[in-house]
């Protein structure tokens, strides 16, 4: 808690007790500080009201970072400070719902940051005069509605964070000098917009709006990006050749969008890349063979596009991938031997097990002044999350950067039209922790080592064609949380553990579709040690069989002594009485050597024989368990 006595120190310039353990409210005394120019109260769990008491002799304050407590800023729209702000960090603090009047006196400041700061109100008119010194602007994560101020063009702006917001219109022509922008979900929308004249531009993200139209070849005068994300937006059509002037991008965002033509040419100029996403649009055509040039690559996402062909054996010159997901194409041929040498994916830590990708040119902000004036960054660009498709939902493991940070491994091959047989040298890639080949044509046994993938948490075969039995290593996969073996031709005893029996009881499906297994946790007994049941005797106990047996004979000897009460009866009525009561049925001779009819004549013994119909289980059926099969019973009257 901070001490009212802290006003003794009159003298105080410099004030920072950041990233600590203070609690309580911020004391008025703080305010009495007159000679204080940097105050650094931020990441703490700081509570109450700051309100202008807290400022109202702070005359040399210039820096102030207040950021990530749980204060609430209540200070009137029209009250003039007595200093004159040059930093002012106020992120997720409450300062809304209207947007802070009393900002626009700072006129000197030049870094703002206001984002999740609970702002539901429009840009004030004042915003572009008040603001034009701001270099560095973020106020991301509020609610703020209506369009961008059309007068931006004339203010210094380098780096600009609105995302996560409720902007709509167009995007006007923003400040040259502009390096980073991100305006990402909004409901932005209009065309692909010229939207700066700067040429210094280096990180663009607008994905999660309502853009439409082409990109068009005035927008490969960017060559300085090395973050580009459009995702998921209304574009359409080719992307023009001349983007391979961007040499310099590492982050290629194209997401759910209605582009088309083959996999991009220009990308193979991209030396430096390390995050492809093409996924969900209509890209087609083989993947190129080149592919295997871009060594930095990281991640991989081209699901759901029309690709065709063989996965390029070139892939596995990407030293560096860990996240492959091709899931929802029309990739056809083998699983060959060579996705072994993913490397990466292995258990042997290199160069590329460590994230070495350094945002702080740009994205962290560091300021000409001693280390204790550092301002934290606006923040990454989040960019959109990655996600794959487990048991048929798509499950989303957060943005890249945390995907790059902790070396997450997936590879996603679902839904497409491999064949052939899963390689045993799969199992070398002990760093995997998705492995999703569901849905495909896949034929032969799961490999019998595959419980050294240690790292496993996620296991997709389903719905393909895969015989033998489930390897009892598979057991032994301490992390593994997801499995889905179901629709396949799998036979034998299911292993048993403790890990696996914790999944069946959340996925009780993980299993379904293999008619020859048996064991626990199936209800079904296996018919001798380590052997299945009979393909007819799948699902049916021993109990249950007798049950089936005891119902039927029920059913049968009810319909029998039924008859039998009625015959009683009729047979004592005349011979013609009883052919026509029993709908013109002709007695059958059944004497020795009999092979005629009876034409009638008292010194012909006749028998009149009534057939009924029983049911009998066989064990051949493939439905119920049972099989129609007819039995005769007589009724002779002598």
């Amino acid at each position: 808690m901070l001490p009212r006595w802290i006003a003794q120190f009159a003298g105080l310039r410099t004030l920072d007790l950041s990233y600590n353990n203070l609690r309580g409210n911020v004391p008025y005394e703080i305010g009495k500080l007159s000679n204080l120019t940097y105050l650094g109260l931020n990441n703490n769990k700081l509570d109450g009201v700051i309100t202008e008491e807290h400022f109202v002799s702070a005359r040399s304050l210039q820096y102030i970072d207040l950021s990530y407590n749980a204060l609430k800023i209540e200070i009137s729209s029209d009250w003039q400070p007595p200093s004159r702000l040059d930093i002012a960090i106020f992120a997720a603090c409450q300062m809304g719902p209207l947007f802070p009047g009393w900002l626009q006196w700072h006129v000197n400041i030049t870094h703002l940051d206001i984002s999740s700061a609970g702002i539901a109100d429009r840009f004030p008119q004042w915003f572009s005069d008040a603001f034009s010194n701001v270099e560095f602007l973020n106020i991301s994560n509020n609610q703020l509605n209506g369009s961008l101020p059309t007068n931006m063009g004339f203010m210094s702006l380098r780096e600009l964070s609105l995302s996560s917001n409720q902007l709509t219109g167009q995007i006007p022509t923003l400040p040259p000098n502009i390096s980073t922008l991100d305006l990402s979900n909004n409901f932005l929308s209009g065309p692909l917009p010229y939207a700066t004249r700067s040429a210094n531009l280096k990180q663009l993200s607008l994905f999660s709006n309502q853009i439409t139209g082409h990109i068009s070849e005035s927008f490969c005068k960017y060559q300085g990006l090395f973050v580009l994300d459009l995702s998921n937006n209304f574009l359409e059509g080719v992307l023009p050749l001349c983007l391979g002037v961007m040499e310099d991008v590492e982050i290629l965002g194209l997401r759910n969008n209605s582009l088309s033509g083959g996999f991009p040419s220009f990308v193979q100029n991209l030396t430096n890349i390390m995050f492809i996403d093409l996924s969900m649009n209509n890209f087609s055509g083989r993947l190129p063979t080149w592919i295997g040039k871009l060594t930095q690559l990281r991640i991989l996402q081209l699901s759901h596009n029309k690709f065709s062909g063989n996965i390029p054996v070139n892939i596995t010159n990407l030293a560096c991938l860990q996240y492959m997901d091709l899931n929802n194409n029309e990739i056809s041929g083998s699983l060959s031997s060579y996705l072994s040498n993913l490397k990466s994916m292995g258990n042997t830590i290199d160069k590329c097990s460590i994230l070495d990708f350094d945002p702080a040119p740009v994205l962290i902000l560091q300021l000409h002044v001693p280390p204790i004036l550092y301002v934290p960054p606006i923040g990454r660009l989040f960019l959109h999350s990655l996600s794959t498709i487990l048991k048929g939902q798509e499950l989303n493991y957060g943005s890249i950067f945390r995907v790059l940070d902790t070396g997450m491994m997936s590879i996603d091959l679902s839904s497409n039209n491999l064949i052939g047989e899963i390689p045993e040298e799969i199992v070398v890639l002990g760093a995997l922790v998705n492995l999703n080949l569901s849905r495909n044509h896949l034929t032969g046994v799961i490999p019998n080592k595959i419980g050294e993938m240690q790292s496993l948490q996620s296991l997709d075969f389903s719905r393909n064609k895969l015989s033998g039995e489930i390897p009892v290593s598979l057991s032994n996969i301490t992390f593994l949380s997801d499995l889905d073996l179901s629709y396949n031709n799998l036979t034998g005893r299911i292993p048993s553990g403790p890990q696996l029996d914790t999944i069946y009881a959340e996925h009780p499906t993980m299993y379904i579709g293999n008619i020859g297994l048996c064991g626990h946790p199936l209800q079904n007994n296996c018919s001798s040690e380590g052997q299945a049941p009979k393909q007819g005797d799948l699902g049916r106990t021993e109990e249950g069989h007798g049950i089936q047996f005891f119902y039927l004979g029920l059913e049968c000897g009810f319909v029998v002594g039924t008859w039998m009460a009625f015959g009683v009866l009729l047979f004592k009525k005349r011979e013609k009485e009883i052919g026509r009561s029993w709908g013109r049925r002709v007695p059958i001779d059944v004497r020795d050597g009999g092979g005629e009819a009876a034409g009638g004549g008292d010194d012909k013994k006749s028998t009149a024989m009534s057939l009924l119909l029983c049911w009998t289980p066989h064990a051949k059926d493939d439905g119920l368990g049972l099989e129609k099969q007819a039995g005769m019973w007589a009724l002779n009257d002598l």
